[in-house]
């Protein structure tokens, strides 16, 4: 900071000299073979201190002969020495041609007239644009708007002398963050970016027209930046503005405007030429399943991101520009861009404009100039998870195999009527399971129901041992308790533990059961039941309430179910959470899993599978949705580690967290299949219990299933570091819940008020899941 008062006086007067030039742009011009300028000219340089004055107009002049004869060099120097001196016929040097006086920089050039000044600077174009070429440019109007890709693109158009006009607009100052890839002087910050580019154009080639728009594009001032004294022959589009994109391409399809668009990333490129197909869908139909109309009455981003992401088209991003989108507003706060991709696609549009406005190019399209991909080393490949492929077993095989069992069943001399069994059935498929695997296979034959784990859903990677596949399979199992009961039928039924994983429990009905007040409770609860992962109310949830669930799901022995609402302990297992969370994105082989197995990412691929996790049923915001869609690209994901990154799913693991009433966990006294089975049941009991007190469930299992493969299987491909500091969170989630040493974590939930889900995950029908056998 300056204190000295007379210095602080004096820096404030030249800051004020220095601010009043900061809109001026173009500079002086002085031709001294007329009167009136040479008299300005004089006042000009008697009055400017510090004056700087660059006079080279023989210099120029030897060039410009040079152009004109090229083999003059080939004479004698004494000739080139004449030729100059001809050129200025006895005219003194210093009235040739114009000086030019730039106020912003207080310097006077001395440059030849225009005409020749153009000869000169284009001279070394040829002919790579021909004279006649260069003579059609010289007539072409240009609108670029956004000036950050938008300044390369504008000083390269100008180096080549490519238009007649030049119309640049951008609303914004220059600022210090600019300057990574907007090539200009620590001196220009805060003034207006219109001013930078005009200024630095002027300072190349004080003869081009260069208007400018500070104040940027609006719906009020674009038809003039089109249309004004004549309409441009080409927009190049450089701005952030969604509706200013949109509503200058509705515009310039009316007006046949062709338009050009560069994006910064993998040297993306959009041409439309509306001038040539009057009738093409702006931005080739990508946004034609929106309302664009109705951009400008969204009011928050999250509102806005299907519509630019329409526009940039995500999933096509480079793996480092979708890690960076993942990371905006957490670690960074704005979208990257590199001064080697700006100037590049600088270069690219002026070569692609110059091309367009010669009618050298025709195309429409989106194209992709990516220098990865063209310039590389050659990628080791890497081994592909290979997931054994197991087929859905046929009825056939399920009853060869219950013949060859039929000593460990019971029998039954009560058969139910097939309507019967498909009811039962409908209600126990209402299960949850993880990723919605569905790992339930059924059959109905001579009174007897068998229940078989359908191997080929339940490979997942966070099933190790069937844990997941079990717990699912119990809570099937308690919907199929709980309809018979509806029905009025008293169940019979066992585990086969000796028979697992194949063989799971069978079922034998009769009629005449009393149905208890709590499994009618229970039992109108199945169809309602659904994962909520919204972010809930953060109300603590009344501890009657949670007594309640306890009691409905704690009946057997073993079981136990404990919470924690501090919010101390809420941080603690967000932060666990969101660990394991990006340590299943960060191992090869269990992203794979959660991309290609358990999430089912378009409608159809929902209807055809009829299992998985629709994206549409995660409860996410638009941002979010985006950010899971990029997960999808393992390099993205692998950038991701390598920066530490992943904070945007951190923060919403956070959110999530401290937004729930309590943490709930349910242990079992053994991990063996049985108790997991068990555990299964009870865990549908409690979630059932829930439901019918408009509570909210949110599973959070992953951490549970990393504790196991880190400690009992000892089985992570991760550093011993990462392997430490999972058991150190195994701990920290023990002590905060009053885990026993002889109890397991089963099943970890957030708990929460909430509105329900909208979207539900699918079932498969019955028919894929139930068989019934011959008598």
């Amino acid at each position: 900071m300056i204190t000295d008062h007379t210095t602080n006086l004096a820096v404030n007067q030249l800051i004020e000299q220095t601010l009043a030039l900061q809109n001026v742009y173009q500079p002086e011009f002085f031709d001294l073979s007329i009167a009136s300028h040479k008299t300005e000219f004089e006042k000009l340089i008697g009055s400017k201190k510090e004056l700087q004055v660059f006079d080279h107009i023989v210099a120029q002049v030897e060039e410009l002969i040079k152009c004109q004869n090229p083999t003059i060099i080939l004479q004698d120097p004494s000739a080139l020495t004449k030729a100059v001196e001809n050129h200025f016929q006895n005219k003194p040097k210093h009235e040739y041609g114009n000086w030019i006086y730039y106020p912003w920089a207080n310097k006077l050039v001395h440059l030849l007239p225009e005409k020749e000044f153009e000869l000169v600077k284009t001279n070394r174009n040829k002919h790579k644009i021909t004279a006649e070429e260069q003579s059609i440019l010289a007539g072409k109007k240009i609108g670029i708007m956004g000036l950050s890709v938008g300044q390369s693109v504008a000083i390269t158009l100008a180096m080549e002398r490519s238009f007649k006009e030049l119309r640049i607009a951008d609303f914004d100052e220059l600022d210090l963050s600019n300057l990574n890839r907007i090539r200009t002087g620590i001196f220009n910050l805060k003034l207006k970016k219109t001013v930078i580019v005009a200024r630095e154009i002027a300072e190349i080639d004080p003869y081009l027209n260069v208007t400018c728009f500070e104040k940027g594009i609006t719906n009020t001032n674009l038809n003039d930046f089109l249309t004004k004294s004549k309409k441009l022959d080409l927009l190049i589009d450089e701005c952030d503005s969604f509706d200013i994109k949109i509503n200058a391409r509705h515009l310039a399809k009316k007006l046949g405007i062709p338009v050009l668009m560069e994006g910064s990333d993998r040297g993306t490129i959009d041409i439309e030429r509306f001038d040539l197909e009057p009738n093409r869908p702006v931005l080739h139909g990508m946004v034609a399943h929106l309302d664009t109309s109705n951009y400008n009455n969204l009011k928050t981003l999250d509102d806005k991101i299907p519509y630019i992401t329409a526009v940039t088209g995500v999933e096509t991003l480079s793996h480092r520009m979708k890690a960076s989108a993942i990371e905006i507003m957490a670690s960074i706060s704005t979208w990257p861009q590199l001064a080697s991709a700006v100037t590049f696609g600088g270069g690219i549009t002026a070569d692609l404009s110059r091309k367009i406005l010669l009618n050298q190019l025709n195309i429409s399209g989106r194209f992709f100039i990516d220098i990865d991909e063209l310039i590389k080393d050659p990628e080791i490949p890497t081994p592909k998870v290979v997931t054994e492929k197991i087929a859905t077993v046929s009825t056939a095989e399920i009853e060869k195999f219950i013949i060859q069992h039929q000593s460990l069943f019971t029998k039954s001399k009560h058969n139910l009527p097939d309507e019967l069994v498909v009811r039962l059935i409908n209600c126990a498929s209402k299960a949850p399971s993880g990723g919605n695997s569905q790992p339930w296979r059924w059959h109905y034959q001579n009174g007897t129901l068998h229940l078989f784990m359908e191997k080929n859903a339940a490979q997942a990677y966070l099933d190790p041992q069937h844990m997941s596949s079990y717990l699912s399979l119990g809570s099937a199992i308690q919907n199929l308790l709980l309809s018979a009961a509806n029905e009025g039928l008293q169940v019979t039924w066992q585990f086969t533990p000796q028979l697992l994983p194949t063989h799971v429990a069978n079922f034998n009905f009769k009629s005449d059961y009393k149905t208890s007040l709590l499994e009618k409770k229970l039992f109108a609860q199945i169809e309602k039941r659904h994962t909520n992962r919204k972010i809930g109310t953060g109300e603590n949830i009344n501890q009657k309430k949670l007594a309640y669930l306890k009691f409905a799901s704690c009946q057997d022995q073993g079981i136990n179910l404990s919470w924690t609402s501090n919010l101390e302990d809420l941080l603690a297992l967000a932060s666990i959470s969101a660990k394991t969370d990006l340590l299943r994105l960060f191992i090869p082989e269990a992203h794979d899993d959660f991309i290609n197995r358990e999430m089912r990412w378009t409608k159809t691929e929902v209807e055809t599978t009829a299992d998985g996790i629709g994206i549409d049923t995660l409860d996410l915001n638009h941002n979010d949705q985006v950010g899971i869609r990029l997960l999808k690209d393992q390099k993205t994901v692998q950038f991701l580690e390598k920066i530490d990154g992943g904070n945007a799913f951190k923060q919403l693991t956070t959110k999530q967290f401290i937004s729930s009433g309590a943490i709930g966990l349910i242990t079992s006294t053994h991990h063996n299949a049985t108790d997991l089975l068990r555990g299964g049941m009870a865990i549908q009991k409690m979630w059932l219990a829930a439901t019918e007190l408009n509570l909210q469930i949110h599973p959070i299992n992953v951490p549970l299933v990393f504790f196991h493969k880190n400690t009992k299987e000892n089985s992570l491909p991760i550093s011993s570091k990462s392997k430490k500091e999972l058991k150190e969170a195994e701990k920290r989630l023990k002590k905060i819940f009053g885990v026993l040493e002889a109890q397991n974590p089963i099943f970890m939930f957030r708990v929460f008020e909430s509105s329900d889900s909208p979207k539900r995950t699918i079932r498969k029908s019955t028919d894929k899941i139930l068989s019934i056998g011959n008598e």
